[in-house]
């Protein structure tokens, strides 16, 4: 997974096929384990006022349906994908929730209850 700043409340999740990332970053930091010959999808989190994360097939720069994955107002800054690359998490810190996004069919499912105002995720490769 490849993680870069961009704003505030932006972040970036870049995954290459079925199995191409894994780890955890929030804005503050990026990692990257991608195969080359799968289709790469970056995962954009919208700034506060959409609570959606946007893919992007890099191949050719198109942004697909915007995925509603919280509330208005939310904080969206940390996301991460599974190492198997099967799913992608958003942390939605406002709700105290996180939503988990199927990344073949790029659907949230419902959200998970956590702790107050979290901020950060991991996920164990």
């Amino acid at each position: 997974m490849l993680l870069v700043p961009l704003a505030a409340v932006a972040a970036v999740a870049v995954m290459a096929g079925p199995a191409a990332a894994s780890g955890a970053e929030n804005t503050r930091g990026m990692t990257s384990r991608a195969s080359p010959a799968r289709p790469v999808i970056a995962y954009v989190t919208g700034g506060s006022d959409t609570a959606t994360v946007t893919p992007i097939r890099t191949a050719t720069n198109t942004a697909l349906p915007p995925i509603k994955v919280g509330n208005a107002n939310e904080l969206l800054e940390t996301i991460v994908v599974t190492p198997d690359g099967t799913t992608v998490y958003v942390v939605n810190e406002l709700a105290n929730t996180v939503t988990p996004i199927r990344t073949a069919t790029n659907t949230a499912l419902p959200p998970v209850k956590v702790g107050s105002l979290p901020v950060a995720i991991a996920i164990t490769p």
